[in-house]
């Protein structure tokens, strides 16, 4: 019983860890969707004609502590801007907001994310 209890733990520590080689580059994908995130909500609140200024300066901010270039970030905010998901709502919700919650597990968006790394 007690083997069993160290293997499943054992499986569960070896399973939950990312190789040290791994870190950055997962890091770096989780700011791209983190500043994807914000950038849908810029361009969802410029479409409505919201004021920008906290966004613009919650973006500014991803970007300037951001570890990818700034060209990167341009990338995603484009890609979020074109991003069209085939998405069908039940209450005919703005899929310009829509998608700004579920663009993160969008396989097709993650590959275009993160295709031009």
């Amino acid at each position: 019983m007690r083997t069993c209890l160290l293997r499943c733990c054992a499986v569960l520590l070896l399973s939950s860890c990312v190789p040290a080689g791994k870190q950055p580059a997962i890091r770096l994908r989780a700011e791209l969707i983190d500043f994807a995130k914000a950038s849908c909500l810029y361009w969802y609140f410029s479409k409505k004609g919201y004021d920008l200024k906290d966004i613009r300066g919650i973006s500014s901010g991803m970007v300037e502590l951001g570890s990818n270039s700034a060209e990167e970030y341009e990338r995603v905010s484009l890609l979020v801007k074109q991003y069209r998901p085939p998405l069908k709502t039940k209450q005919d919700i703005d899929i310009d907001l829509l998608k700004c919650f579920t663009m993160e597990h969008d396989a097709a968006f993650l590959r275009a994310l993160t295709g031009a790394q």
